[in-house]
């Protein structure tokens, strides 16, 4: 399972912020094998799992195309590309980009306690509340966990995750 979280390709035409932001994708798609929603997230059996993005990220199409070839959770994807401050409201996972970062405090504030995976790509994120957030490290996409954020969310991650990533503290704890 660890190998198919890291073993990820990308057409090769792609420039290289096209190409980070799909192995971005390509981990928030394998994020969702290792995280437990609280049943109640889904209001049918055949709901949906919806990835939200809100703000300025070089996606492109690459997350329509994933969506429309797999699952998340057994469940069909749904991409929805939100300006904020749209509600996150049936938003299963909410990337938040760079853009967003004056206004990421008032945008948490949305979600928090609410079963909605946080993904971020800014320096600080993870520990401004941020679930998972993404940072280059000698030139590979690495990710960061806040646990405090995630447990509050009522989101179980697979300690097979939290080993992969580095846990990080919100600001307020000690």
């Amino acid at each position: 399972m660890l190998a198919t979280l890291l073993a990820m390709g990308a057409p090769s035409r792609a420039t290289a912020s096209e190409l980070e932001y799909q192995v971005k994708a390509e981990f928030m798609e394998r994020f969702t094998r290792f995280i437990d929603w609280p049943e109640v997230s889904f209001p049918a059996p055949d709901a949906p799992f919806v990835f939200c993005t809100v703000g300025e990220a070089s996606f492109g199409d690459y997350l329509e195309r994933m969506a429309a070839e797999r699952k998340a959770k057994g469940r069909p994807i749904v991409v929805r590309h939100m300006a904020f401050p749209s509600s996150p409201e049936g938003c299963h996972l909410l990337f938040i980009a760079q853009s967003e970062q004056e206004r990421l405090e008032e945008l948490l504030s949305h979600v928090v306690g609410k079963p909605i995976l946080t993904v971020g790509d800014t320096s600080g994120f993870a520990s401004a509340g941020v679930m998972i957030n993404f940072f280059m490290e000698r030139g590979f996409v690495r990710f960061e966990i806040n646990m405090s954020a995630a447990r509050e969310a009522g989101l179980k991650f697979s300690s097979k995750l939290l080993k992969l990533g580095r846990i990080v503290t919100t600001e307020s704890e000690p």
